[in-house]
């Protein structure tokens, strides 16, 4: 079924490492930040994709809260199956493209959650094979990427330049938690601690603190609204396993994305070689990497090198995580995914704040990877 949906509308509240305020205070005004960029109101509303804390949902330390009484507002359609980034907002399309709302909102984000921690809590899940042995969530990816790296032998370097590179847009995005700390060389990522072989940390994406929101409806109405419509053209997902229980094998996970993906350039009509820029889930470096494999664009272990022989850069031919990634940009937990969808959009407008790419009209956004054993995409494009 081809999907009758488009974005409206996109909210960013500020990021940082670090907000004196909540999670729920902040969803909130993702959303309505969203709702005025696509010139609606909360009671235009009539369909929701956010985490539902509450009686069958997800507790919100120290309390849970219900999105209905929060708003003040009910719902037709509500999607808190996996209600972020992709996945949202795919079931939010097809929600719209089948008549069961008129216009959703996808957001999330967290705040007030990091302030004494030195390891964010949704890193070690209490699951009985994480917590107890000391595994987080960089040592799940990493038991991927040692097992490439032993068989394969990238070039450090050439993979650090990589985790330079979308630093470095991170580093000149005034938006970005990471603003002005660049700029940094291949050298500079190595030289960074070893947190879990093969990844420095400056290989490993940030834990920070903000919301997002995104607001789908038809493409007829879209057109009615202030920005240009962004349609979601095609996309599709791959669940081998629960995230974060089990430890994944390279043999079993390494791959993943790769029927998501070609199912999701085939339904648009699309090729890899189409697309104009890239906002992949780079939880690591060597995960953006893997996803250019998997995409086609090279054979697997080949990678490495052919991100250095073409470029990811803004300017260069497959621009990647403009806006500086989950690596330099912000990453708000289980909200995180979504802000890829907020960069691409704002890229397809033509209003990207910084590393704009030029006629853009065609975005891959990813979710998640190896390590998690669950991959997603979606393609969006603006005529």
């Amino acid at each position: 079924m081809a999907l009758n949906a488009a974005i409206a509308g996109i909210g960013l509240t500020k990021q940082a490492k670090f907000l004196d305020s909540t999670s729920i205070s902040v969803c909130v005004e993702a959303l309505k930040l969203a709702l005025e960029d696509a010139g609606m109101q909360l009671s235009d509303i009539d369909g929701i994709s956010a985490r539902w804390p509450g009686p069958g949902g997800t507790s919100f330390d120290p309390g849970v809260v219900d999105w209905t009484e929060i708003l003040g507002s009910s719902f037709r359609w509500v999607g808190d199956t996996y209600p972020q980034g992709v996945p949202g907002v795919l079931d939010a399309a097809a929600a719209i493209s089948t008549g069961l709302c008129e216009v959703a909102v996808v957001f999330g984000g967290q705040a007030g959650v990091l302030s004494n921690s030195n390891l964010a809590s949704y890193t070690r899940p209490v699951n009985e094979f994480v917590e107890p042995w000391g595994l987080f969530t960089a040592a799940h990816f990493a038991l991927i990427a040692q097992v490439y790296f032993q068989r394969y032998q990238p070039d450090r370097q050439r993979l650090s330049d990589v985790a330079a590179t979308i630093r470095n847009a991170g580093s000149i995005n005034p938006k970005a938690v990471m603003y002005g700390r660049g700029p940094y060389r291949a050298e500079d990522i190595t030289d960074s601690p070893l947190i879990c072989e093969p990844f420095h940390l400056l290989d490993l994406c940030l834990a920070t603190e903000g919301a997002s929101a995104v607001v789908v409806t038809s493409i007829e109405r879209a057109k009615d609204c202030p920005n240009k419509p962004v349609k979601i053209l095609s996309g599709s997902s791959e669940w081998y396993r629960q995230q974060y229980v089990n430890p994944p094998r390279y043999d079993e996970v390494g791959k993943i994305g790769k029927d998501a993906i070609s199912r999701t350039f085939s339904a648009a009509g699309l090729a890899a070689t189409d697309i104009d820029l890239f906002e992949l889930y780079d939880i690591n470096t060597w995960e953006i990497v893997r996803q250019f494999e998997v995409m086609g664009l090279c054979e697997e272990g080949e990678g490495v090198d052919f991100i250095h022989e073409n470029g990811i850069g803004s300017n260069q031919k497959f621009p990647t995580n403009t806006d500086g990634g989950l690596l330099s940009f912000s990453h708000t937990g289980w909200g995180g995914p979504t802000l890829k969808i907020v960069e691409a959009v704002n890229q397809l407008r033509g209003n990207a704040t910084t590393g704009q790419v030029q006629k853009a009209e065609t975005a891959l956004v990813t979710g998640a990877g190896s390590g998690a054993q669950y991959f997603n995409a979606a393609i969006l494009s603006v005529d």
